[in-house]
Formats: C-alpha cells, sequence, structure tokens
C-alpha cells in the first residue's frame, strides 16, 4: 500500500477530530499548513466530499437503527407493563401524525413551487412586459 501524501494525512485527520488544532497534532502536519490546504479549491472539495459521505453513513445507520426502533416499539406495546405498553403506543401514534403532516407541507411546499416556477417561465415569454 502507497504511503498516504501529507495532503491525505490532513484529510483523514480532519475527518476524525474536531478542530483544525487537534487534526494538526493528529496529522503531524502544522496548523498553518492544513489552513493553507483549507484554502485549496481541490482540496476544500475532496474534504467536503469526504463529510459529506460520512454524514450519508451515520445516516444510513440510524436509518437502520431507527427500523430496529421502530420493531422494538411495536413488540413493546403489547408489554405485561401498562405504562410501558401505553408510552410505546403514544410514541408510535404521535410519530405517525408527524410523519402525515410532514408529508402534506412537503405536497403543499411543490404545488407553491410548481405554481411560481409557471409564473416565472409565463412571464420570461418573449413580448410579455409583466413584472413581479
Amino acid at each position: 500500500m502507497p504511503k498516504a501524501t501529507n495532503k491525505e494525512k490532513v484529510l483523514i485527520a480532519l475527518i476524525e477530530t474536531s478542530s483544525i488544532r487537534e487534526a494538526a497534532k493528529k496529522s503531524g502536519i502544522g496548523e498553518a499548513t492544513i489552513y493553507r490546504y483549507l484554502q485549496d479549491k481541490e482540496f476544500l472539495a475532496e474534504y467536503r466530499n469526504a463529510r459529506r459521505q460520512t454524514v450519508e453513513s451515520a445516516i444510513a445507520q440510524m436509518q437502520n437503527a431507527a427500523s430496529e426502533a421502530v420493531d422494538r416499539l411495536k413488540e413493546l406495546q403489547y408489554c405485561e407493563n401498562p405504562a410501558v405498553a401505553a408510552r410505546c403506543a403514544q410514541i408510535i401514534f404521535e410519530n405517525s401524525i408527524k410523519t402525515m403532516e410532514t408529508t402534506d407541507i412537503l405536497e403543499r411546499l411543490e404545488k407553491i413551487e410548481d405554481e411560481h416556477q409557471k409564473q416565472i417561465e409565463a412571464t420570461a415569454q418573449p413580448g410579455n412586459k409583466r413584472r413581479f
């Protein structure tokens, strides 16, 4: 396996730590150099892409855990302890309502955006002098 370049070391350290100072210590590269790397558009794009991949991976893990949590809530809904069963039912019900509300809002927003786009396109027609 080829030896990691200084930029690769910094990139990994930036992802694994929470500050430039910590990244400098972890990578063995000076803070000033890291700040200089972050001014480089190509390096910054690589860093942002690596961060995005890290976040997407974490979101996927949370989604898997959420699915398991729902399964567990469904099991506990029939628990012998009435307080636990009631709380699980409440959580399931409340989150179902929130999901419906969010879906409704997103549908309404999409309609508004579509209408707005149609208005923009209509005013962009040659000879149409109407302005917003």
